[in-house]
């Protein structure tokens, strides 16, 4: 997963968390700004979750395609120890 998707992703979270944080409040009786405000309080928090659990995945999958797991000196004193 490339950085840009992953930056579309968490502005899409946050979108869509603002919009339901937003109307939630409003339908619930909450003033506009106040509303404004919970659901930006919203985008904040979601989209910078998505954000971390999602870069911190790709750069996972990332390392994985690099095969950086492997050790390139495993078993070169093998011959040694007998």
């Amino acid at each position: 997963m490339s950085r840009w998707a992953v930056k579309k992703f968490a502005v899409t979270a946050g979108l869509i968390s603002f919009t339901l944080v937003f109307f939630g409040s409003w339908y619930y009786g909450a003033r506009v700004w106040s509303s404004f405000f919970r659901g930006l309080g919203g985008f904040v928090v979601f989209g910078s979750l998505a954000w971390l659990v999602l870069s911190g995945w790709a750069a996972l999958k990332a390392k994985e395609r690099q095969g950086a797991g492997d050790d390139s000196d495993k078993g070169v004193n093998l011959d040694r120890t007998a």
